[in-house]
């Protein structure tokens, strides 16, 4: 008896509606909003994170700060410009074009670590909440009052 082999004309159009449906259901949940919010949210981290390391690991009397607008931010010691700790660039900023910020002013980190507000920022019960948007999805980071820790 000659059997033959391979797949009948039913299983390969299932097999196809089967990587259609899962197509469409990928590219409905792909947001490009989504990952720039998230890379946005994670460099201001990060830019608040490196202020509080600079400030506990420097003694003396000058803080470092971060000047919070509502398009970006910029990091300083004494209101003079760091470099990047990354790219060596002169200053320790960023402008987004279509991020925005709900909140502007200035945080500034002492020899322990401590955040203080300035510039119109208010410390919410324990914490500072600063939100992030980029078109319709937004997300808040949070800075500790006592520690300063930044998530």
């Amino acid at each position: 008896m000659n059997r033959q082999r391979g797949f009948t004309l039913i299983e390969m159009i299932a097999v196809m509606v089967i990587m259609a449906t899962l197509a469409v259901v990928a590219l409905g949940s792909f947001n490009p909003n989504d990952y720039q919010l998230s890379a946005a949210r994670d460099e201001l981290v990060g830019a608040l994170r490196h202020a509080q390391s600079l400030s506990l690991s420097h003694t003396g009397a000058v803080d470092y700060q971060v000047t919070l607008s509502t398009s970006g931010y910029s990091v300083t010691q004494g209101g003079a410009p760091i470099p990047h700790p990354v790219t060596g660039a002169a200053s320790y900023d960023s402008n987004w074009s279509n991020v925005s910020l709900d909140s502007s002013g200035t945080v500034s980190f002492d020899g322990y670590g401590e955040p203080s507000l300035g510039g119109g920022l208010m410390w919410s019960g324990n914490q500072l909440l600063v939100t992030v948007s980029v078109g319709n999805v937004s997300d808040t980071l949070r800075v500790e009052r006592i520690t300063g820790f930044v998530r």
